[in-house]
């Protein structure tokens, strides 16, 4: 009824039709078409009645709205991933919903776990086992935002695979934790298997880390070498290179979101991705983990697949010294927030570490400029000279069975060599020295076959090089 506005300019034509109208021949016109008995429809109870019936009305619109999405809550099946992405907005959308009444499980398996007749149990179907949080803040509360849950490491009990699977709490998942891995596969993105909700947690089950992720190497294995940086980094530039090609911004490259495979490092955690529909992403809050946020990020005036190059510089960092940039020179005691710093100092070029080779360094330099529009892009730090040294300077990938091979080989030719008045205890003496040496030469996969070998996971020899 627009023709009703109390508005100022149609104030004198409403007086106008007030004062023509005779209020006594439009009651005995209402009467006669409206009986006395049927007037009590504007009586308190049966206006209750009517708000009912519009509920009702309303959640018939949403059952017929949802209808193919309905029988996805119903148990746990094999399906496209249009069926997954269906999936995860009926649980984002119905959360409430289905908020303490849920029966049985239910969700959309894409590869590796084999539902039982729609169910798909833990325990029974699938174990679960304690793993370190690889979610963790460094010293106090960031500022990031989507689903942060705890990672286990899951075994199918029938076909004995092993898998990583990451619990959500319902009210805090978000489709976008499953729509980039579900919809773009690459090497060095972990693979997704599968959403099911049991109870009021999402298990997202996926690819798994043998290695753990690079946090948990730093914290149990200090800083890592420049030729072991190398490795990881250069798998992670193929990963960002791809999604990057697709307009998609991960925003939140750190190590503990790096993971380590048996031959290859992959990408985890897409809760705050994003694919860019314009050249330029302007977000309404802040995405990422403040210490390796790029500063036009913290600006939140709009940034572009770049924001990811610079936190993959400050990554590279921490890998390089143990410690996160800035840490350092702003112990988090006195600094609670590094926001402001990074706005006005960054790049953090005084944190490089000391024995950061020349090129490594101009590296770093690029992927950390200030100004995003001169900050190389992934493919072209792909092909930076700090990524490619000269096969002599740089020690070669090994598994821990290529490692000990080449070790004993070597032994035996210097047993050969050894003079006839070198005795035993030299040999020992010799052998020792020659341990020490190749313990120094020792590359990043001698690390994780030891580890994965422990959990039988590896499945078979790694490649011998760099890619």
């Amino acid at each position: 009824m627009e023709y009703m506005s109390t508005g100022s300019d149609s104030k004198e034509e409403t007086d106008l039709l007030l004062a023509g109208l005779n209020m006594s021949e439009v009651i005995a016109i209402m009467e006669n078409h409206y009986p006395g008995e049927d007037i009590a429809v504007y009586e308190d109870s049966l206006i209750a009645m009517c708000e009912e019936a519009n509920q009702n009305d309303e959640r018939a619109e949403s059952l017929l709205f949802c209808e193919r999405e309905v029988s996805f809550m119903s148990s746990v099946k094999y399906g496209t991933v249009e069926d997954l992405l269906a999936f995860a907005n009926q649980v984002s959308n119905t959360a409430k919903q289905f908020k303490g009444c849920r029966q049985q499980e239910s969700g959309i398996l894409l590869n590796m776990i084999t539902p039982k007749n729609g169910r798909y149990q833990i325990d029974s179907d699938v174990l679960l086992f304690p793993w370190k949080l690889t979610y963790r803040n460094i010293g106090s509360d960031f500022i990031p935002r989507g689903a942060f849950g705890k990672v286990y490491l899951a075994q199918d009990r029938e076909t004995k695979k092993r898998m990583a699977c990451k619990l959500v709490p319902v009210d805090q998942f978000k489709p976008s934790d499953v729509e980039i891995q579900a919809c773009f596969r690459h090497e060095n993105i972990a693979e997704l298997y599968g959403a099911i909700l049991w109870d009021e947690t999402i298990h997202l089950f996926m690819e798994a880390g043998e290695g753990g992720s690079v946090m948990e190497k730093l914290e149990s294995c200090g800083p890592m070498r420049e030729f072991e940086i190398i490795w990881v980094t250069k798998h992670i530039l193929k990963g960002l290179d791809f999604l990057h090609s697709k307009r998609i911004i991960h925003h939140d490259i750190k190590p503990s979101n790096i993971v380590f495979m048996s031959t290859k490092a992959v990408l985890v955690d897409f809760g705050l991705s994003v694919q860019m529909t314009e050249d330029i992403y302007y977000p309404k809050d802040l995405r990422g983990t403040e210490i390796y946020m790029s500063p036009e990020v913290i600006l939140c005036r709009g940034h572009t697949t770049k924001a990811d190059i610079y936190s993959m510089g400050a990554t590279i960092i921490h890998m390089q010294t143990g410690i996160p940039p800035w840490v350092n020179r702003y112990p988090r005691s006195a600094y609670p927030s590094y926001l402001y710093i990074i706005h006005k100092q960054a790049p953090p070029l005084e944190d490089i570490a000391e024995d950061c080779s020349t090129s490594m360094r101009e590296l770093l330099e690029a992927a950390l400029e200030r100004n995003p529009n001169h900050r190389l892009s992934a493919a072209d730090l792909l092909k930076h000279e700090a990524l490619h040294p000269p096969p002599e300077e740089q020690p070669r990938c090994q598994s821990l069975d290529s490692a000990l091979f080449e070790r004993k080989r070597l032994l035996a030719r210097k047993d050969l060599q050894l003079p006839e008045n070198i005795t035993d205890s030299s040999l020992c003496n010799g052998s020792m020295e020659e341990s020490d040496l190749l313990k120094r030469q020792r590359s990043l996969y001698i690390d994780l076959g030891a580890l994965a070998g422990y959990f039988n996971i590896v499945r078979g020899p790694p490649a011998l090089d760099y890619d």
